[in-house]
């Protein structure tokens, strides 16, 4: 997690969080990160094959050319790497991890731009974790962001972090090539994927 908006977003959780597993929703204050908003959504998750895009960020919604309210967060990536997102928003929904990475995204008119994103893990009405908040935020921004759409998604790289330290030994930041993931895809105990 490198990009400002990613940075200052995991700090702003980890201090609403302040020692839990995860802050509840409701703890979200969009006034303490207006500036970020833009490349910041929420998703609802009943399961990790299924979480919807409550809110998303105008930045992010160009990024896609379209409003993404109601998209299924799985559904943005093609069936290869689903499995692996997939298995990471598990951890998430079920460890507390917090999930990051880079892909790659092109439009019909095959431009390319690498993203960063988050996933960081939130309660709602009980202590289980139902819901993501999460950013995307290009890298080095290309001058044809808005005008043409990002229609196909590939991983290249996913991680978890462990914001209160390994659990099982796993150590914090540990990430491998999505091509990895998908050639020899397993979950160890701790939610590394390998």
């Amino acid at each position: 997690m490198q990009q400002a908006t990613t940075t200052k977003l995991y700090a702003y959780w980890n201090a609403i969080r302040n020692g839990r597993i995860a802050p509840k929703r409701f703890q979200v204050d969009p006034s303490k990160i207006s500036e970020l908003l833009r490349e910041t959504f929420i998703v609802e998750c009943s399961g990790a094959e299924t979480c919807r895009f409550r809110l998303a960020g105008t930045e992010v919604c160009q990024y896609f050319g379209r409003e993404l309210r109601g998209e299924d967060l799985l559904s943005l990536w093609p069936p290869e790497d689903r499995r692996t997102m997939s298995a990471t928003l598990e951890t998430i929904l079920g460890r507390g991890a917090v999930g990051h990475g880079t892909f790659f995204g092109v439009t019909e008119r095959n431009q390319h731009a690498v993203f960063e994103f988050a996933l960081m893990p939130l309660t709602h009405s009980s202590s289980l974790v139902s819901h993501i908040l999460g950013t995307i935020t290009a890298i080095d921004r290309p001058f044809w962001i808005g005008a043409d759409p990002v229609v196909a998604l590939e991983l290249r790289d996913v991680g978890l972090r462990w914001p209160d330290g390994n659990p099982a030994a796993l150590g914090a930041g540990n990430t491998e090539t999505a091509r990895e993931a998908r050639r020899r895809f397993r979950i160890l105990p701790g939610g590394l994927l390998r």
